[in-house]
């Protein structure tokens, strides 16, 4: 008889993300027109913790996003969170992609905003080291997308650690 594992079960929440992994890569939209990088203005919403960029996306972006991503297949999360997790009910689609993680830094102007830019026009260069913790070198590739229907939210939470490799070099330049 095969000894039965005692290890932690998978919830079905991890699985479902696992399998979403598991997809190939979303062929997203090109990142055009954009606004530029000069003419965005990040603004405090919650201080140290929320920051909003508003008209980040022109008109016309934003619209081809929102049908794009529409036609995500998203998952919807389980109702009764395992011991610990947060509390949320939405519909999600989740995927690591380190390339359009680096357009979005890079060519969509979020490289010269946070590392240049003033927060609400008050902030110096000195500040953003103390604002992000040190550095900013580029985006976390994990991306999510989530749509909320009229009865689901997300609960109050901590986020967990993200580990991820950054490598050595001119990353940041």
């Amino acid at each position: 008889m095969p000894i039965k594992s005692r290890g932690k079960a998978k919830s079905s929440y991890s699985s479902m993300t696992e399998r979403q992994d598991e997809r190939p890569l979303p062929q997203w939209p090109p990142l055009k027109p954009l606004i530029p990088a000069h003419d965005l203005v990040l603004h405090t919403i919650l201080e140290d913790q929320i920051l909003l960029i508003r008209n980040f996306f022109t008109s016309s972006l934003c619209k081809a996003y929102v049908s794009f991503l529409s036609s995500l297949p998203l998952v919807t999360t389980p109702g009764k969170p395992k011991r610990g997790d947060a509390l949320r009910v939405n519909d999600r689609f989740q995927v690591d992609d380190p390339s359009f993680a680096e357009a979005l830094w890079k060519t969509a102007g979020l490289r010269d905003l946070l590392t240049q830019a003033s927060v609400d026009e008050e902030t110096s260069e000195q500040d953003f080291s103390k604002l992000w913790g040190g550095e900013v070198c580029g985006l976390n590739p994990r991306i999510r997308i989530y749509r909320y229907s009229k009865s689901q939210f997300f609960g109050k939470h901590c986020e967990l650690p993200f580990s991820l490799t950054v490598r050595k070099g001119p990353i940041c330049k």
